[in-house]
């Protein structure tokens, strides 16, 4: 089975070799690269086409003009180019265990209906960022074993309605078909990830390997860090929004009894939470 990598980049030139060492290290050697730069002004593309030109795996693909259109139609450009049933995202600056696609591959061969993969992720980078989400993460892999302590194939309907489980984009595979009529275009841009997962979650059950298979790099020049201002700023739209497509996807009964349902783990969820809270402080 051949997967595809999809690695939106951006401005990488200092963490993209660390990126594109880790695909060429993977066991399993039967995947394609989509490297689909975003206007990059540094040197980073230069570096990917010394990759390219070494490894025939790996592509390095451009918006028209080389222009810069943002993450959403990045990544939504690069979903089009996609010719295989599977899909994996590698984020430009993040790194995968050498094992990583070997691990998903042997999930999807035991499980061949699981259409959305995600596992744990190892933090590493700026302290207190690694310090503050090892905290939060934990009480997210509680809170995610509280509303289904039985197997590893969740329901996110609930769960997201309250957070992200999926830590970062370089953790997830999924079927490329998912992706084909969903909406790219979130109300606050940061967190596509998670407008994404919603939009799937009423259909799709999504499996966790709770394996550290990716190294996911905090950094303040990260897209999101930059982003916080918007995040705060646009949060309650965000949440507005949100709560509108659930209502329309469950309908009212299933909405609300979801709405309080959710509030239990919620409440453990805030507990487990108390730590990463005193440390803010």
């Amino acid at each position: 089975m051949e997967i595809t990598v999809i690695i939106p980049n951006y401005n990488s030139e200092k963490c993209i070799e660390d990126t594109l060492n880790s695909l060429l290290a993977q066991t399993y050697k039967n995947w394609t690269a989509l490297v689909f730069d975003d206007g990059s002004a540094d040197n980073s593309p230069a570096l990917i086409e010394g990759f390219a030109a070494r490894d025939t795996r790996i592509k390095l693909l451009r918006h028209p003009g080389c222009m810069n259109k943002g993450l959403a139609q990045t990544l939504k450009a690069a979903l089009g180019c996609v010719k295989t049933k599977y899909a994996a995202f590698l984020e430009c600056d993040d790194i995968w265990r050498a094992d990583y696609l070997e691990q998903k591959i042997s999930i999807l061969r035991a499980n061949p209906h699981a259409s959305i993969i995600f596992n744990d992720v190892e933090l590493f980078g700026t302290p207190r960022r690694v310090k503050k989400l090892n905290l939060y993460y934990k009480a997210v892999k509680l809170y995610l074993r509280i509303l289904n302590p039985f197997t590893n194939n969740y329901s996110l309907v609930i769960a997201l309605q309250t957070l992200n489980p999926i830590m970062t984009f370089s953790c997830v595979m999924a079927q490329t078909s998912l992706f084909e009529n969903l909406d790219f275009n979130p109300p606050v841009a940061p967190w596509l990830d998670k407008w994404l997962w919603t939009q799937l979650c009423f259909k799709n059950k999504f499996y966790f390997i709770n394996k550290k298979l990716t190294r996911w790099r905090l950094h303040d020049k990260s897209y999101t860090m930059q982003s916080l201002a918007d995040i705060k700023k646009h949060g309650p739209t965000f949440d507005s929004a949100a709560q509108k497509m659930f209502l329309q996807n469950l309908g009212p009964v299933k909405f609300y009894t979801a709405k309080y349902l959710r509030k239990i783990p919620g409440l453990i969820f805030n507990i487990a939470m108390l730590p990463v809270k005193l440390i803010l402080k």
